[in-house]
């Protein structure tokens, strides 16, 4: 599958050098191509970098793994968005560690306002990027979530989560973000008592 990502921080190296790992084609999308710490990521892993309109151009699947606000940036990025799959990674956190969107909205939904057309869905936003790395604790496959509207979307996105290695939990509509995002935080705050090598897992 052809993924663009856009950010090459640890949420978006930690899913190309899974995803590459897994056979798929990575072309980072860079204000700065030739910036030499994404120029340097791209060839240990055998991903491309190019602009992030040109990376955006022919990709199957689109990933924002930058900072919240640069969303109006990268939405302005292509003409059009229509049937476009777009993985939200990103957290709306503002100032002083709170929600930007409360529980009456989320980051996603306003993304998806962004990119009108767009199949948007929410996921890889609620753990570390050290278990994009190490997503099996004692044998177990940690839990990963993702929401969204579109069924055929979610299908790839679920395969997408399954590649990394983590157990794909399927939350519901792009509504159910409100809720995502928060856990987000809570992961960040769990982390400073019992440091970042910790997962979520859902039991039946």
């Amino acid at each position: 599958m052809r993924i663009a990502i856009v950010g090459s921080g640890n949420i978006g190296g930690g899913l190309a050098r899974a995803w590459t790992a897994k056979g798929h084609t990575i072309t980072f999308g860079a204000r700065q191509p030739d910036e030499p710490e994404v120029v340097a990521l791209a060839r240990e892993i055998g991903a491309a970098v190019a602009t992030i309109p040109d990376a955006l151009t022919g990709a199957e699947v689109i990933v924002l793994a930058m900072p919240f606000t640069a969303a109006p940036a990268v939405a302005a990025a292509l003409p059009s968005w229509q049937g476009r799959v777009v993985i939200d990674c990103t957290n709306p956190i503002g100032p002083g560690f709170t929600l930007i969107h409360g529980h009456t909205d989320s980051g996603s939904e306003a993304i998806q306002r962004l990119l009108p057309g767009a199949h948007v869905v929410k996921s890889f936003s609620a753990q570390g990027a050290e278990n994009l790395a190490h997503p099996v604790h004692d044998g177990v496959p940690a839990s990963n979530f993702y929401c969204g509207d579109d069924a055929a979307a979610k299908a790839v996105v679920k395969q997408l989560v399954e590649d990394v290695g983590f157990e794909a939990v399927d939350a519901g509509p792009l509504t159910s973000a409100r809720y995502l995002e928060p856990i987000t935080m809570l992961w960040i705050s769990m982390s400073r008592t019992l440091g970042r090598n910790f997962a979520f897992k859902v039991l039946r």
